[in-house]
């Protein structure tokens, strides 16, 4: 296995993405849609692709079915510059799969686990073969085989000098569980507003970015239309929002694109406000296209910086 410059386990699923007349109606009434449109899903995935998009060497870890649905992924992963070298065929486990139902900017979502958290502890590589330069840690919550190991393998990673990130994204049991924990060993910590305000509590995410910094990682948070806030040891940054370029499609992503840009820009020694605008640009990209990946910005700005990156 090559050394990358980014490594993520994969929340591996296939997204089949609705619009138009979304809401469904029981009582066996039938309804015509707008769209549909099938993509490769995974917050990871559309990470590390949009990592790969900007120059990076990205590659993820994770499990399919040996169904249709495995196969298309698998051909996704490839053809957007992925290593799919830790990618492995289950034929026990049908492949995960994502249903969102898109109104407007907001989006329901069904999801079938399947492949999805497939990877164990035992699936997870040998720091002492230095795999990668950057670890990122995306859909903490669906990742659930891997909750109780992260605090000790993130301690592992900082030992090894390989700098990680946590995005949790949404818990879908509303518990919240774990994340505090993990952030004294975490660089870089990017909820959005809704997500680091279920964890810290309180309405003011400024607030909540300066308490959770406290713990050691840069905190940045994904606010929508209000923008960008980062924190670490007191100062802050804000951002306001870039203005957008063409009608939005769907969200799908933006969130996932928008730490991709962030940490390339971080990753090759930029300062906290030059990574957010990448960050943004990336987000405001993907907005303009269904899914997560076909609007992703591909502009080769990567460029390894060997600096301790964490110092804003």
């Amino acid at each position: 296995m090559k050394r990358l410059d980014l490594l993520a386990v994969s929340d591996m699923c296939v997204d089949l993405l609705l619009s138009g007349n979304v809401r469904p109606r029981f009582g066996q009434v039938e309804q015509l849609i707008g769209a549909y449109h099938l993509e490769l899903g995974g917050s990871a995935n559309i990470f590390a692709a949009q990592m790969a998009k900007l120059g990076a060497q990205a590659g993820v870890i994770g499990a399919l079915g040996a169904d249709p649905l495995g196969t298309f992924a698998l051909g996704r992963l490839q053809s957007l510059g992925l290593d799919t070298g830790r990618v492995w065929v289950d034929a026990r486990l049908q492949t995960g799969l994502g249903v969102a139902l898109i109104e407007g900017n907001d989006r329901a979502i069904l999801t079938f686990p399947g492949s999805l958290s497939a990877v164990g502890p035992d699936r997870l590589p040998d720091l002492a073969s230095e795999p990668c330069r950057h670890w990122h840690i995306a859909s903490y919550f669906l990742l659930d085989r891997l909750r109780s190991v992260w605090r000790a393998w993130l301690a592992a990673c900082r030992r090894a000098g390989i700098t990680t990130s946590l995005d949790p994204n949404w818990d879908p049991e509303n518990r919240w569980r774990g994340v505090r924990e993990l952030l004294p060993e975490v660089d870089v910590f990017l909820p959005n507003r809704a997500e680091i305000l279920a964890i810290a509590g309180g309405t003011d995410p400024r607030m909540a970015a300066l308490e959770l910094s406290a713990a050691g990682p840069l905190v940045v948070v994904k606010c929508g239309a209000d923008g960008v806030l980062a924190a670490w040891r007191g100062q802050v940054w804000e951002a306001p929002p870039l203005p957008l370029q063409s009608p939005v499609v769907d969200a799908v992503g933006a969130g996932d694109n928008f730490d991709a840009g962030f940490l390339c820009g971080r990753l090759s020694g930029w300062s906290v406000p030059n990574a957010i605008a990448l960050g943004q640009r990336c987000a405001v990209a993907s907005l303009a296209s269904s899914g997560g990946f076909a609007g992703q910005l591909e502009e080769p700005s990567f460029r390894p910086a060997g600096v301790c990156w964490k110092t804003p």
